[in-house]
């Protein structure tokens, strides 16, 4: 599955629906693109078509380095709490805006993500056409069933990932022909109607490690009906993924996230990457995520962006109780020596004299630009020292590190989410309570040691004192369920790609940000001596209700004649 076909490498930058504004174009093929126009209606035709939608998981369409397409969208999540753009500030100043809420239609990582959402979907129609040709031939019926429940699955995923960021955006079929369309119909019910269609036409069990199944379709229909605050059905979706019995979580944490035990039973959906499978340039790798690796004489040497940010990393720090500091928007302790963490922050965050991995213990001298935007490095999605490297001047970036997309700790905590909704307080901390028990089972390993200690109070653990308990007692408060929720999924899923997007979902963009600020914009690190403050905020404008929505990209609302009408306030 993860072996892309050499044949679509063949080819160049895909044609896309919106690149033209000469109308002979939209009746012509499309040139210099895998598409149902150039591949036999047959079995192995339709397949690799389907396979080609599942590439561009990976957001990379082969030609430049396109980061804001990236699967875990984190130049869009520099404008949550959780992530610092780092590097320099004249490196990628265009993303750096995000953070700064100074969000205008030109900027570059919005038309990115944009061509490859929009590629993804143009990709799933053809298979579908496809299929239909092979059926009406006298094809296999189940066959095409099954693909076609596969490429309505991943239709819905691509245009999910362009709600998620413009909220407005137009929908298209198979059916469709002129693709100047509108941008003026609500996605969520298109998006949950796909999904539906879908778990009708899957198998119940997926035949590939990375293929959607109907339990994969139903993790994801519930996402989606809870993002339409549909929370019963949201939970009755969730309900029969967990009822399945197929997933659970992982003994360790970071077993997610090291090459070698990825795809364990908790994987619900991941871009499954791959390494050195002769496509020359890397772009089956984790091409688009390597930016994050820490820079200078680390192991890889580049390239220090994507920082976790000071207020993320003292999130992780616990009470007496072993539970997560209460009232964090007033009592935002900042993390020192004699501090108890959660043991994931270590998984999280490179931290200063804290074990990274197998590469030895982080160092200051690893963060570029020291202090302009902290000193912690990204850690979660980075391969360890004897993991297989890929091509290119960027060699121990690029690895077969999968990038996870839905996990079942995510499933987890979005039912406990429906949960509180509904009135079930116990069972909603039942379930929180497992993503926190599952917290303990390990810590990151020291130096020279075992990578992984499967006791977060081993004598080994010099760099910190580790504890995380369960909530001990019944939950009869809605709102304080509500914030345990939302706490655990920050403490669970940082630098996957939530943050931004659940706090614009619970309507909490502008109190959440404002308070992060006044925190995060006050502080200072001591590099090489010298007291040095934190100046990765300064000129940022206030969100308002219109960061709900990221803007268009101009170019596209520009070559639309008219079609697309862009996000209000910008």
């Amino acid at each position: 599955m993860n072996k892309i076909f050499k044949f679509f490498m063949a080819f160049g930058v895909a044609g896309f629906l919106f690149s033209s504004c000469n109308e002979s174009f939209l009746e012509t093929p499309v040139q210099g693109a895998v598409s149902s126009d150039v591949l036999a209606a047959d079995e192995n035709g339709v397949g690799a078509s389907l396979i080609s939608v599942y590439h561009m998981l990976n957001g990379h369409n082969g030609a430049g380095n396109p980061w804001g397409a990236a699967p875990s969208n984190y130049t869009f999540n520099y404008a949550s709490d959780d992530q610092h753009k780092g590097s320099e500030l004249s490196d990628g100043p265009d993303a750096h805006q995000n953070a700064l809420y100074k969000w205008t239609p030109g900027l570059g990582q919005y038309r990115e993500k944009f061509l490859a959402v929009y590629e993804g979907v143009r990709r799933a129609n053809n298979t579908i056409q496809l299929a239909n040709r092979y059926k009406d031939a006298g094809g296999n019926a189940a066959f095409v069933d099954r693909v076609t429940g596969e490429a309505l699955f991943l239709r819905a995923w691509y245009h999910f990932e362009g709600y998620k960021i413009w909220v407005n955006v137009p929908y298209y079929t198979e059916e469709d022909t002129d693709f100047r369309k509108k941008n003026d119909q609500p996605v969520l019910p298109l998006i949950i109607a796909d999904l539906e269609r879908a778990i009708t036409l899957l198998p119940d069990t997926r035949s590939q490690v990375g293929r959607t199944d109907k339990a994969v379709a139903r993790a994801f229909l519930g996402k989606a009906k809870l993002y339409a605050k549909d929370f019963a059905g949201a939970k009755a979706a969730f309900d029969a993924v967990v009822a399945t019995g197929r997933f659970s979580l992982a003994p360790c944490y970071q077993s997610n996230f090291v090459i070698s035990t990825q795809n364990t039973s908790e994987s619900i959906f991941a871009h499954q990457a791959s390494v050195n499978d002769g496509d020359g340039n890397g772009s089956n790798t984790n091409y688009l995520e390597r930016l994050g690796a820490p820079h200078n004489d680390s192991h890889t040497g580049c390239c220090g962006f994507n920082q976790p940010t000071q207020d993320l990393v003292n999130s992780y720090q616990v009470d007496a109780n072993g539970l997560p500091v209460a009232n964090w928007n007033a009592n935002r302790v900042a993390v020192n020596k004699s501090a108890t963490l959660d043991p994931r922050v270590d998984f999280v965050a490179g931290r200063t004299g804290v074990p990274y991995l197998d590469w030895g213990p982080h160092k200051d001298s690893w963060i570029r630009g020291n202090g302009w935007s902290g000193m912690y490095s990204a850690k979660k999605n980075m391969k360890l020292t004897t993991d297989a490297a890929g091509p290119g001047w960027t060699t121990n970036q690029l690895h077969a590190k999968n990038v996870e997309l839905i996990r079942y700790a995510d499933v987890l905590l979005m039912l406990a989410e429906c949960e509180v909704e509904i009135g079930s307080l116990e069972r909603a901390r039942e379930l929180v309570n497992m993503v926190r028990k599952r917290a303990g089972n390990c810590a990151q390993g020291p130096v020279g040691g075992p990578l992984i200690l499967d006791n977060i109070k081993d004598d080994r653990i010099t760099w910190a004192n580790y504890d995380v308990k369960e909530y001990p007692t019944a939950w009869t408060d809605k709102n304080i369920a509500r914030e345990a929720v939302r706490r655990e999924r920050r403490l669970e899923l940082a630098f996957e790609g939530h943050r931004l997007f659940d706090l614009k979902r619970w309507g909490i963009l502008e109190p959440t940000i404002n308070a992060y600020r006044a925190y995060e914009s006050k502080l200072t690190n001591v590099v090489n001596g010298v007291e040095v403050r934190i100046a990765v905020l300064d000129g940022a404008e206030a969100p308002a209700p219109k960061h709900y929505a990221f803007p268009l990209p101009g170019a596209e609302v520009d070559i639309s004649g008219g079609n697309l009408k862009q996000n209000e306030g910008y």
